[in-house]
């Protein structure tokens, strides 16, 4: 009996001294708002959204920036290099932005903002990182014919990236 009470006793010191380990990202972002360095953060029709994101510029020319969870996906087009405001459109145009939605188990279908809110804070070409705001009512969008479903639509609200990496 006594040996048995030595392997319990060993085996709760060793699960007691056993520590779940959690790493969360630290935020080294300048402005403090909470969204840390390198992941986007918005309001999905009233569900915060914080995530780690991804992106690369494109032809020398744009910014592309996004959030993957399976098959569901934001994304944010900038065309254009430069801090400031960008024109929310689905017009691929220099000075325009686009903010479109893929939603889980959708089989293609897809949301984009006719109009909205796209601001680069910041861009680093150096180290390749781009900060930024957004917003915007993203509808049901047929790529096919370019229309929108006013029918059928999502609303981002508080949106931010931060220092996302953007390689070639």
């Amino acid at each position: 009996m006594r040996h048995i009470t030595t392997i319990i006793a060993i085996f709760i010191i060793a699960l007691a001294s056993c520590t779940k380990k959690e790493t969360t990202p630290t935020n080294n972002n300048s402005n403090n708002t909470g969204c840390v360095d390198g992941y986007i953060c918005f309001t999905l029709d009233g569900a915060n959204i914080s995530k780690q994101a991804g992106g690369y510029e494109l032809a020398d020319t744009f910014l592309f920036v996004k959030y993957e969870e399976g098959n569901k996906q934001l994304s944010i087009d900038i065309f254009g290099k430069n801090t400031g405001s960008y024109n929310v459109t689905d017009i691929r145009k220099v000075g325009n932005g686009r903010l479109y939605y893929f939603p889980a188990g959708s089989s293609g279908k897809m949301f984009m903002a006719e109009m909205g809110l796209l601001n680069i804070s910041s861009y680093d070409a150096t180290n390749r990182k781009v900060s930024g705001t957004f917003s915007g009512t993203l509808y049901e969008y047929d790529n096919n014919n370019g229309t929108f479903d006013k029918n059928n639509s999502v609303e981002i609200k508080n949106g931010e990236f931060n220092k996302v990496s953007v390689p070639k």
